[in-house]
């Protein structure tokens, strides 16, 4: 028999579990851009896999484990392949391991492998009926749908942590906060991507460096994260990339702003102030009012984050969604500024835009350069100028605004 086409989603477990049921002897290729990974089926039983990912070849495994050293595998791997042998036949004839240890990290291989395929969301696959030459090799023996629950489950515990950390792009630092080490109990796993966060590492470069796959690395991170001892970096780099890095720098910025803005009138407003931000949003354009439906200064960055990367999925129509996100920003924060100075009075408001102007001299001091950061600082600069001309004090210290007509319906 002979299978091939594309697949999105978990239509190659159901592919894994027909070769299971059907009990085929067979290879099945899956490719998906650069990367090709190699299934071999025995009876329908799973033996072995392959693939050209370094972080499921087996000595890289066994390296980052510390089974191994790296002068070791660099030495077997080079008899390998001069004596065109197995590494793993290599490592236990020079006494590195035993053969036990080769049959466990041999069917650690095959499970990083398979794991990995079933979190791919689309790409192609062939399967062709073989006779398989199995002689010298170190087979296992892995029944399709015990990994196909497994990576279900794992699918389903990523997503959760993925609310927490939303994007493999983020940057995350020390807290500052972590004592001694006899006083932080890790296991080895732990250490070793903390060792790696370092504040200029994103979450995929860590994912890659440490060998782990990326379930395991995100577990990791969200332990550390819960136990207090990184943070995510604050920086941002506003350097006009899409997706959800761009939205990510522009919701840093805004959210500075408006966390400014609610510092300055909770002592005021109380509870009230919640609601404020809220109903500040009836009289924005509605596309606005589309992205920012689920955003609240009170909620978690990585709530926010995931709210608006969500609508903002739903409106694929958009040419340029950042432009959109920061313009739908800068009317929001408008809107904002004018009822705080219609509730507060201008004098409290003068205050308040003082502070914004200082969020804007960090991001127009220490960001690079980019047209996401001149329209950023330009328009809230031309709000600023705007609310200070509609509430403008006069000498007796009354308000010689009325209303606030750039932004009126």
């Amino acid at each position: 028999m002979n299978l091939q086409g594309d697949f999105e989603g978990l239509t190659l477990a159901s592919i894994l579990q027909l070769l299971g049921n059907d009990q085929k002897t067979g290879v099945l290729t899956v490719t998906c851009d650069k990367e090709e990974s190699r299934v071999f089926f025995q009876q329908g039983t799973i033996i072995y896999a392959s693939a050209s990912l370094k972080e499921a070849r087996l000595g890289f495994l066994m390296r980052n484990d510390g089974i191994i050293s790296v002068q070791q595998l660099q030495k077997c791997l080079a008899l390998a392949k001069e004596e065109k042998l197995h590494l793993g036949k290599i490592l236990v004839d020079k006494g590195y391991i035993s053969l036990d240890t080769l049959k466990k990290y041999n069917t650690k291989q095959v499970e990083a492998i398979l794991y990995h395929l079933l979190f791919w969301k689309k790409g192609r696959f062939v399967y062709k009926d073989a006779k398989l030459n199995l002689k010298g090799m170190i087979v296992t023996q892995l029944n399709p749908m015990k990994l196909i629950l497994e990576a279900s489950r794992r699918i389903d515990e990523l997503s959760v942590l993925k609310q927490f950390i939303p994007s493999d792009k983020m940057v995350f630092k020390m807290s500052g906060k972590m004592q001694s080490k006899e006083e932080i109990k890790l296991n080895a796993n732990e250490w070793r991507i903390l060792s790696l966060i370092d504040g200029t590492r994103t979450v995929r470069q860590i994912i890659s460096e440490s060998g782990y796959d990326e379930f395991a690395v995100f577990k990791i991170f969200f332990s550390v994260i819960s136990s207090g001892l990184i943070e995510q970096k604050e920086e941002i780099q506003l350097d006009d990339e899409k997706g959800e890095n761009g939205y990510s720098a522009i919701l840093t910025v805004f959210n500075d702003i408006l966390t400014s803005i609610k510092k300055n009138i909770t002592s005021e407003l109380g509870d009230r102030s919640y609601s404020l931000f809220e109903e500040s949003k009836a009289h924005i354009a509605i596309e606005f009012k589309q992205v920012l439906k689920d955003y609240h200064p009170d909620n978690h960055k990585n709530s926010n984050l995931q709210a608006i990367a969500n609508a903002l999925e739903q409106m694929d129509f958009i040419e340029d969604q950042n432009e959109l996100l920061i313009s739908g920003f800068t009317e929001y924060c408008a809107h904002v500024l004018k009822n705080i100075g219609e509730i507060l009075g201008a004098q409290p408001l003068i205050h308040i835009l003082e502070g914004i102007e200082k969020v804007l001299g960090y991001v127009k001091k220490y960001q690079a350069g980019s047209k996401e950061k001149s329209k950023i600082v330009n328009d809230m600069k031309n709000v600023i100028m705007q609310i200070h001309s509609e509430f403008e004090m006069d000498k007796k210290g009354k308000s010689k605004g009325g209303i606030f007509r750039l932004f009126s319906k």
